[in-house]
C-alpha cells in the first residue's frame, strides 16, 4: 500500500528529509509518518493526536501500511507527549498560525530542542512568524504553493540559541524569504485574493468610518510589496 500523499504534506515531508526520526502532530490518518518511512525519507516517526477518532485511523492506515515496528501511536495535546531528544524533527500541518503557536509555546523546551520545525498554518501565517522570531526561532525556508485552489504555506524553521534576530514588520506580514521573489506567481494569487477580500469588506463599511482609512492603507500596503515600492 502507497497511499498518493497531498502537495502540501510532500512539501513538508521534503523540509524533514534529512532527519531520520520525526513526530507528526495532529496526525489525522498518519498518512505523512507513513509515506514518510515506506518512501524512505525516514526511518520511524511518532504519530500524535488529540483526538480518539483520528488515532483509530491512524492505526488503521499504519496497520495498512505494515509499519507498527516503526511508528508509534500517541494521544496528547500538541508536543506534551514528546520527551527532549526523542525526535529530530516535528511536522504540524492544517492547524492555524495561532494554535500551532500555542502548542510550541506550551511545550517550549521540547520546541527549542527539535533540529527542524515543519509547519504548515491554514491562515494566521503571520501570528505564528512572530511567534517564532520573538522566541528565537530562525525561518529557513518558505514555500507557497497550490493545491485544489488552496494556497499553502509552507514554513521551516529551526532554533537559534541566544541569537538576537533581527526581523521587521514585513518580515512578519509578508514572509522575509517569500518578499524576495515579489513575483513567484502563487505569492501574487495568494496577496490579490487579500486585496479582493478587502475590497469586500470595504463595501461593508460607511463611508467616513475609521476603518475605511485602516483598510485603504492595508490595501496600499500590499500593492507597494507587489510592486517592489516596499521591500
Amino acid at each position: 500500500m502507497n497511499k498518493k500523499l497531498s502537495k502540501r504534506l510532500t512539501a513538508c515531508l521534503n523540509a524533514l528529509s534529512s532527519h531520520s526520526t520525526i513526530a507528526d502532530i495532529g496526525t489525522d490518518h498518519a498518512y505523512l509518518p507513513c509515506h514518510g518511512i515506506a518512501n524512505g525519507f525516514i526511518d520511524s516517526a511518532i504519530a500524535i493526536d488529540v483526538i480518539d477518532g483520528p488515532l483509530v485511523q491512524a492505526k488503521k492506515m499504519i496497520t495498512d501500511y505494515g509499519l507498527l515496528h516503526k511508528i508509534e501511536i500517541r494521544k496528547g495535546s500538541g508536543l506534551k507527549p514528546l520527551k527532549i531528544g526523542e525526535v529530530e524533527g516535528i511536522n504540524i500541518a492544517g492547524m492555524g498560525g495561532k494554535l500551532i503557536s500555542q502548542l510550541l509555546l506550551s511545550s517550549l523546551p521540547i520546541a527549542k530542542s527539535i533540529k527542524t520545525l515543519a509547519l504548515q498554518p491554514q491562515g494566521g501565517e503571520a501570528i505564528l512568524r512572530k511567534m517564532l522570531f520573538e522566541n528565537d526561532f530562525a525561518i529557513t525556508n518558505e514555500q507557497l504553493l497550490e493545491e485544489n485552489g488552496i494556497i499553502y504555506t509552507i514554513i521551516t524553521a529551526t532554533p537559534k540559541q541566544s541569537l538576537k534576530l533581527k526581523y521587521s514588520e514585513l518580515d512578519i506580514k509578508f514572509g522575509s524569504i517569500l518578499r524576495q521573489n515579489v513575483k513567484d506567481e502563487f505569492f501574487i494569487k495568494k496577496w490579490h485574493q487579500e486585496i479582493d477580500a478587502i475590497d469586500e469588506i470595504l463595501t461593508k463599511i460607511p463611508k467616513g468610518n475609521t476603518r475605511q482609512n485602516e483598510f485603504q492603507q492595508k490595501k496600499q500596503l500590499i500593492k507597494d510589496v507587489l510592486s517592489g515600492v516596499v521591500n
